[in-house]
């Protein structure tokens, strides 16, 4: 009995033995067969090609077939022919909806992938960074009826071809930055009824000709900044009536003539910094009746019409940092002082060439009536000059201009009966009205205006006598300017009479 159970217990055992060799066989069998399949596999899917050699390269966040959504492409040394093989490979990723091809060297890709993108039919974001482009030719993207976003970026692109992006119908935003675009035609941009944001910053366009977007009636944010336009007329801005934000930063302006702007009815935005303007007409802005923000710093401008603003009254943000500003007066700012005592409200003056007289006091009015800490901590920032041919006193320590008991005798503002009686040259925006008694040489100085006593800021009599409230640059009513023509005409009457006079007799 004991014989037989032994005997059974090495049956067992061989048994085992047998079933484990033929499961490893049977696995060996299948790896080979899997790297084999897989081998094959990678070689036509886009997402898992290892070939060193390739000239593209994707790194998708699923690699298994008909499973991406998104691929990141790397195209590399040696350039890439429209017939290579490796565009097929897109084939096994047919659901790509974010693709991105980044170019590593210059020429490396000197085409747009039509026969991948055409492919996609869920592709919603296409980016195609420092290709070679040079032309983007009719009809290039047309029919893509998917896609929501367009950026090329750094592709060296020259020329927008007519029609370059036309049928689009859920294009929402599309960005041709950082080119060499010299012009903008019309019919460019057709058939585009989703477009919001259009982005032609850092190119060298010069030229844009009139209604070049007016088929973009939906279009929000145009941005123009870093070109060399010089040149804008209202019919630039034919068509659109939607837009909200236009960036002209970094042009070539010297000058805005009327009703420029006009046609953009809802314009909330306008960015005009570092420019080269010198003449903003009166009726510049007129027709903006929604805008709220409004930049020009760094520009070369002298003086502000006192009309300028009246066109914008809903302003809540002017910015004219950095310019060569002489004289800004209350009459230029009324038609936003209202608006500057709200709590987001903010006027930039800073870095100008303000000259201290009395037109400045409504400064020092709006920083005690405004509830904004922004526009009081930028008022706080303005400066006026001190002509070197006034006289002052040299302070001999710091002088604290908050503490007025502090000032007697360090800085004493003495009006010359001689100029008091002399007009203000409106022309050159230089009042020389004010003198110091002084032993020391003249010189120029610069003083921050929310610290100059009020009654240091006194004017000739004729300015301070047409003043008619503290601020002291309001415009007479319709009484005060008979009651001076009614004068005016008794006097011409007084020496007529006298002349006649005096040749009768």
């Amino acid at each position: 009995m004991e014989s037989v159970v032994q005997y059974l217990l090495l049956a067992l055992v061989l048994t085992s033995v047998q079933i484990s060799y033929t499961e490893s066989k049977l696995t060996q069998r299948r790896d080979k067969s899997e790297r084999r399949y897989h081998a094959g596999k990678n070689k036509d899917n886009i997402c898992e090609i290892t070939d060193r050699a390739s000239k593209v390269h994707c790194y998708c966040e699923s690699t298994e077939i008909k499973t991406a959504r998104r691929a990141d492409c790397w195209v590399f040394n040696g350039g890439i022919e429209e017939s290579d093989p490796i565009w097929s490979s897109f084939n096994s990723q047919p659901f790509l909806e974010r693709l991105a091809f980044n170019v590593r060297s210059d020429g490396a890709l000197k085409f747009i992938p039509l026969q991948v993108i055409h492919h996609l039919k869920r592709l919603q974001k296409l980016s195609i960074h420092y290709a070679t482009f040079n032309k983007i030719e009719k009809k290039v993207f047309h029919n893509m009826t998917t896609v929501r976003e367009i950026i090329l970026m750094n592709d060296k692109i020259t020329e927008l071809d007519f029609s370059s992006f036309v049928n689009l119908p859920l294009l929402v935003n599309l960005t041709i930055k950082e080119n060499k675009i010299t012009e903008i035609q019309r019919d460019v941009f057709v058939d585009l009824p989703s477009l919001k944001n259009l982005d032609l910053s850092f190119n060298n366009i010069n030229l844009v000709y009139d209604g070049c977007f007016e088929h973009l009636t939906t279009l929000n944010d145009l941005t123009l900044e870093s070109n060399l336009i010089s040149v804008l007329t209202k019919d630039v801005f034919r068509g659109l009536a939607n837009l909200t934000r236009l960036d002209l930063r970094s042009n070539k302006l010297s000058a805005i003539g009327d009703l420029t702007f006009t046609e953009l009815w809802n314009l909330n935005e306008l960015l005009l910094d570092n420019n080269e303007l010198k003449y903003l007409s009166e009726r510049a802005f007129d027709g903006l009746v929604l805008l709220q923000k409004l930049s020009m710093t760094g520009n070369k401008l002298t003086a502000i019409n006192e009309g300028l603003l009246e066109g914008v009254r809903g302003l809540e943000l002017l910015d004219l940092r950095n310019n060569e500003i002489v004289t800004f007066t209350y009459d230029t700012i009324k038609p936003i002082m209202d608006n500057l005592k709200l709590k987001t409200s903010v006027l930039y003056l800073s870095g100008n060439k303000l000259r201290c007289d009395c037109r400045l006091i409504w400064i020092q009015v709006l920083r005690n009536e405004t509830t904004s800490e922004p526009l009081k901590s930028a008022l706080d920032d303005v400066t006026c000059m001190i002509d070197a041919g006034d006289k002052f006193t040299r302070p001999t320590k710091a002088v604290d201009f908050n503490d007025n008991t502090k000032t007697d005798g360090l800085l004493e503002i003495i009006s010359n009966s001689d100029v008091l009686n002399q007009e203000i040259n409106e022309d050159e925006g230089v009042n020389r009205l004010h003198k110091i008694e002084t032993t020391v040489q003249p010189f120029e100085s610069q003083l921050t205006v929310v610290n100059i006593p009020v009654e240091s800021l006194s004017c000739a009599n004729k300015l301070a006598q047409n003043s008619e409230d503290s601020l002291m640059l309001s415009s007479k009513d319709e009484s005060y300017w008979k009651n001076s023509s009614f004068k005016l005409l008794s006097n011409l009457y007084l020496v007529s009479t006298l002349l006649l006079s005096s040749i009768l007799y």
